[in-house]
């Protein structure tokens, strides 16, 4: 059953990861190689229609090769060369808490958000901060999120350098808020969580698209602190944005606000999950979109996110969340809609892949049935007797029983085809579908043979094999006078013409000779998985190597 709850848990943590590549690029730019994931991802999916991409509208990256050159290129992006802003604001690069938000009163001042070390300004920034020259800088955070040595190396780019903080996350927002927002301003504001960074950065992102404040609060109090409810009145707000479900923002605390502006001036953007809460969001602050941009980060990398709701605040633009890999379903409709004549990735390839740029739907990576099913020494069937309900004998030379999915198999035939076409020789399937009972026995005859460490090392435990989906097949040379079977396709013309181009035609080579730590087994040449045509593409581009890292998943060495 661990594959089913895994589905219904909501993403829970995300951490700061960086970014990859320079500067603003287009999306089709090619991309640097990806490192392992950093941290833990989350366990879920958000699962849509097992459709094909839309046509997608003009793609764009706002491109950096860390979460510092991300932030400069946004500012690059915002400030065209000559412009001066009045204002920069340097937030951690580290933790988002204390600059939730920034972003509306940067956007108010009409500056600009650059991200930094807490020990000390990097390089790329420090050139941003030349380029644009400001009247004044202002460091957000108390010296333990941004030190001295911050403000300090600050005071050689602007003649004015101030440092803005409270007692704690919510003071530093209010002190942030009074930074930028007279007193007596009127009009709406929007509330988050300062407890969930997804809601506040895209509430961030609405209400600068207004000019309009972000108040961030502890969501699971069931009052405001009285030093908001003071802001609220001295500010003259007449209006409340609540971005959030009720585990995110309480009900006392929406009672409170009604209570303090009038139950029809307060409403709530929810949604199961971050991304259909920033879909919420930027329903309600942009209710008619002229045509334009929309920025879509990353929902799991909190340092990509703040500096792509910058740039949709400060143009005015909606910003949405997606996962690393793929547009989920809440998110979609908007994206796909005529008012979006360009979407801009935020990130690197490391952080949002190529695919969510064609505004490929999700499918479920933990669906057995799914072309994106993930299948690991982690990630069992469920049930591990698993069959797919339809399997065919691919129209290509095959050991006898090698069955595949309908789909799988019409692909391996096209590719089988083109081998040939292209010179490097016939090829065979030597192995595909395979039972829980027939893994079951190649396992166990492994074992016998050469012992439980090798058999671990190339053979799936029954219930954690491909071979079970119909989506997996081994591939044997035919014709070559060195090579006979699968395990020594690798330095035949035919091994290296599938290393080359099994992804034209929706397959990835799964288990790589480098890829051990990651995958848990040794180097399979032979060994190819079917994804479907997009994914295998944007897997190619973007120079990956597992789809365990592909799709943002942890490694899976072991049982």
């Amino acid at each position: 059953m661990v594959r089913a709850l895994l589905r219904s848990t909501a993403v829970a943590v995300a951490l700061f990861v960086g970014a990859t590549a320079a500067s603003v690029a287009p999306a089709s730019a090619a991309p640097e190689r990806p490192d392992s994931p950093t941290g833990p991802a989350a366990r879920t999916s958000p699962a849509g229609p097992e459709t094909s991409a839309a046509a997608a509208p003009t793609v764009s990256r706002v491109n950096g090769r860390n979460r510092y050159a991300v932030s400069v290129a946004a500012s690059r992006a915002a400030f065209a060369t000559g412009t001066h802003p009045p204002v920069l604001y340097l937030v951690s690069g580290v933790s988002p808490w204390e600059s939730l938000s920034v972003t509306p009163t940067a956007v108010r001042q009409e500056g600009g958000v650059l991200m930094t070390r807490p020990d000390g300004i990097p390089a790329v920034v420090a050139a941003e901060l030349e380029r644009l020259a400001p009247a004044s800088i202002v460091v957000v955070g108390g010296a333990g999120t941004l030190s001295d040595t911050v403000l300090r190396q600050a005071h050689g780019y602007a003649p004015e350098v101030r440092r803005v903080s409270g007692v704690d996350r919510y003071g530093s927002a209010r002190a942030l808020v009074r930074q930028g927002f007279a007193p007596g301003v009127g009009g709406t504001a929007w509330l988050a969580s300062g407890r969930t960074w997804t809601d506040a950065v895209v509430a961030g992102a609405a209400a600068a698209s207004h000019r309009a404040p972000l108040l961030t609060v502890d969501g699971r109090a069931e009052r405001l602190p009285m030093a908001t409810t003071a802001l609220i009145r001295d500010l003259g707000l007449t209006s409340v944005t609540i971005a959030g479900d009720a585990r995110a923002v309480s009900p006392g605390i929406q009672a409170q606000l009604e209570g303090l502006l009038g139950a029809s001036t307060v409403r709530r953007a929810t949604g199961k999950d971050r991304y259909a809460v920033a879909a919420s969001v930027d329903r309600l602050a942009h209710a008619e979109p002229a045509p334009g941009a929309a920025y879509l980060a990353n929902g799991r990398d909190a340092a990509t996110a703040v500096s792509g709701g910058f740039l949709a605040g400060t143009t005015g633009r909606p910003l949405y969340f997606t996962t690393p890999y793929c547009v989920p379903a809440a998110a979609r409709p908007a994206l796909t809609a005529s008012s979006v004549s360009e979407v801009v990735l935020v990130g690197g390839e490391r952080s949002i892949r190529s695919l969510v740029g064609g505004l490929q739907a999700c499918r479920s990576i933990h669906t057995e049935s799914s072309l994106w099913t993930l299948v690991n020494k982690s990630n069992p069937l469920e049930p591990e007797t698993y069959r797919p309900s339809k399997l065919v004998v691919p129209a290509v030379r095959h050991a006898n029983g090698a069955r595949l999915r309908p789909d799988a198999a019409a692909a391996v035939a096209r590719m089988f085809s083109a081998a040939r076409k292209d010179g490097a020789g016939g090829l065979s399937v030597s192995s595909g579908y395979r039972s829980h009972e027939t893994q079951e026995s190649v396992y166990r005859r492994r074992v016998s043979t050469k012992g439980r460490v090798y058999a671990d090392q190339w053979i799936a435990h029954p219930g954690h094999s491909e071979h079970q989906t119909g989506l997996a097949l081994d591939i044997a040379p035919v014709g070559s006078s060195s090579c006979a079977t699968h395990s020594c396709i690798g330095p035949t013309s035919q091994g290296k013409w599938l290393r080359a181009n099994a992804w034209r035609f929706g397959f990835v080579v799964r288990y790589e000779s480098t890829s051990s730590p990651v995958t848990g087994f040794n180097g399979e040449p032979w060994h190819v998985r079917f994804v479907g045509t997009p994914l295998s593409r944007a897997y190619h581009r973007g120079g990956w190597h597992t789809l365990e890292q592909f799709l943002g998943e942890p490694a899976a060495p072991r049982y």
